[in-house]
């Protein structure tokens, strides 16, 4: 076999094997940031020892706003959000006087659950997944 002979036949078959591989990858669905998401990268790790300790504390960070809504720390205790508005894209904050999300840049508001309660947004929050082992919490 000449060298030009199996040249082609080695990067033949290395173009064959590197398509096959990304049209794999490509095919593979990614939800990094998706509602459901529980394999995906972590937006935001708190340590329930020292942050999110009493009942209305929030944290807004990393494009995520989380509040504890209730005590112990189970899942169904937090509520984790985008912290975008989906009326402008401004920070949603959590208020605890009314145990709400609130939008100051056009007064959008959200229920604890993210449904949007008044305000010019036409859509709720979208939601994060919170997922607790031990005391770290990790939103996804």
């Amino acid at each position: 076999m000449e060298r030009k002979d199996f040249l082609n036949k080695l990067t033949g078959g290395l173009a064959l094997t590197c398509v096959a591989c990304m049209m794999e990858a490509c095919s593979k669905e990614d939800n990094g940031g998706s509602d459901n998401n529980t394999g995906g990268t972590a937006l935001l790790t708190v340590n329930l020892n020292s942050q999110l300790l009493a009942v209305g504390d929030y944290i807004s960070e990393n494009g995520v706003v989380i509040a504890r809504l209730a005590a112990g720390n189970a899942v169904s205790s937090f509520a984790a959000f985008s912290n975008v508005c989906p009326h402008q894209g401004s920070q949603v904050v959590y208020q605890k006087s009314s145990s709400n999300f609130f939008c100051s840049a056009h007064s959008s508001s959200f229920s604890q659950d993210g449904a949007r309660t008044g305000g010019p947004a036409t859509s709720g929050l979208t939601r994060k997944t919170v997922e607790i082992t031990g005391t770290t919490l990790t939103v996804r």
